[in-house]
């Protein structure tokens, strides 16, 4: 039986990963065309472009690692510090209601965080027992 959740959770971690993935590096690449939705949104909120690249990357990257067991962990707590600041931003410019995009992937990516946790631990070299 223990096989069996164990093989359940895993899934379930891998279709919350493969969420995430899809989500942000779709939306990170969108974050580096000038023209974008995007851009128009970062020229309101009154950030400067590099600003708007620089999240490009980090939901680039934490869409990369979420794919790997090991770096899932910093994948979806990066994209966890992107949604909150992404929240910050709507409740700055007094649009509260629209942070409710943002709530699904906040609670996906800590979710998947708190499934990979202990991979993400450096566990050190493994000793090779000595052949006598």
């Amino acid at each position: 039986m223990r096989i069996r959740k164990e093989g359940v959770l895993e899934i379930a971690l891998w279709l919350l990963a493969l969420f995430l993935a899809s989500v942000f590096l779709r939306q990170g690449w969108a974050k580096f065309d000038d023209a974008s939705g995007w851009a128009r949104a970062f020229r309101t909120w009154h950030f400067p472009a590099w600003f708007r690249v620089m999240i490009g990357v980090l939901e680039l990257t934490a869409g990369l690692l979420v794919l790997w067991k090991r770096t899932a962990f910093a994948g979806a707590v990066t994209i966890m510090v992107v949604m909150l600041g992404a929240m910050a931003t709507h409740v700055y410019w007094g649009r509260p209601a629209q942070i409710t995009s943002e709530v699904l992937p906040l609670v996906v990516a800590t979710l998947l965080a708190l499934g990979r946790r202990r991979l993400f631990v450096y566990a050190g070299p493994q000793r090779v027992p000595a052949v006598a």
